[in-house]
C-alpha cells in the first residue's frame, strides 16, 4: 500500500477560493488535512499578493473557542491529529501555529487555513517593531489571534511565521506578511 500524498490529489474548494470557505460540514472525510496551492489573481488594485503562490490548509474549527476566527487572525493547533484550530495561543502552546485564517468562519465550521506565501495578518495594538516591507520577523504573540513584528536584529522567541512584506494598512492593525509556517502532517 503506498502512503498518501495530500498535495498531488485534486482538493475540493467548495466556494471556489480558499479564502471565502466556511463551510458547515466537510464535502468528503479525506479532505480534512489537505493543502492546497494557487497562484493568487487579481481582486481588484494589484498589490503585494497578487500574481504569487499561496498554500493553504483544510482544517476545522474548535467549537468553544471564546474568540471566534477573523480575517488575519493567528490561528494555533487545538488538536493536531484532528486538524482542529483556535484562536487561543494557550490551548497546545503559543509556538504551535497552523496557520493564518483569510476568511470569518463560524465555530466548528470547516475552513482553510494559509500557510506559505504573502497573507493579511492582524498585529497586536502596540507592536514590537512596526510592520514593514525589511522582512521584520513575525511571531505569535500571547494575545488570541494575533501576531507581533519584531525589530530587526532581534533574536525571535517563538517560531516565525514569515517575515513582513509591507507596513500595517490604512489604521488597521493588519499588514502583508510573507509567510512560513511549518508543515504539520
Amino acid at each position: 500500500m503506498s502512503p498518501n500524498n495530500i498535495r498531488q490529489q485534486g482538493v475540493f474548494v467548495s466556494t471556489g477560493d480558499p479564502e471565502t470557505v466556511d463551510d458547515a460540514s466537510m464535502y468528503a472525510p479525506g479532505t480534512l488535512g489537505a493543502r492546497v496551492t494557487v497562484k493568487q489573481p487579481t481582486r481588484g488594485a494589484a498589490g503585494a499578493e497578487d500574481y504569487r503562490y499561496k498554500t493553504y490548509q483544510y482544517v476545522r474549527g474548535d467549537s468553544s473557542m471564546s474568540v471566534t476566527p477573523f480575517k488575519g487572525a493567528v490561528m494555533w493547533w487545538a488538536d493536531k491529529t484532528a486538524y482542529q484550530v483556535t484562536t487561543d495561543p494557550t490551548k497546545l502552546g503559543r509556538g504551535r501555529v497552523a496557520g493564518i485564517c483569510q476568511s470569518a468562519p463560524g465555530a466548528g465550521n470547516f475552513f482553510y487555513v494559509q500557510t506559505q506565501g504573502p497573507g493579511i495578518v492582524k498585529f497586536i495594538d502596540g507592536v514590537t517593531a512596526a510592520p514593514s516591507d525589511d522582512g521584520l520577523i513575525v511571531v505569535p504573540s500571547a494575545t488570541a489571534g494575533k501576531a507581533d513584528a519584531l525589530a530587526a536584529g532581534s533574536a525571535a522567541t517563538y517560531p516565525a511565521i514569515g517575515v513582513t512584506a509591507g507596513a500595517l494598512q490604512g489604521g488597521t492593525s493588519e499588514a502583508v506578511v510573507d509567510l512560513d509556517v511549518p508543515e504539520t502532517p
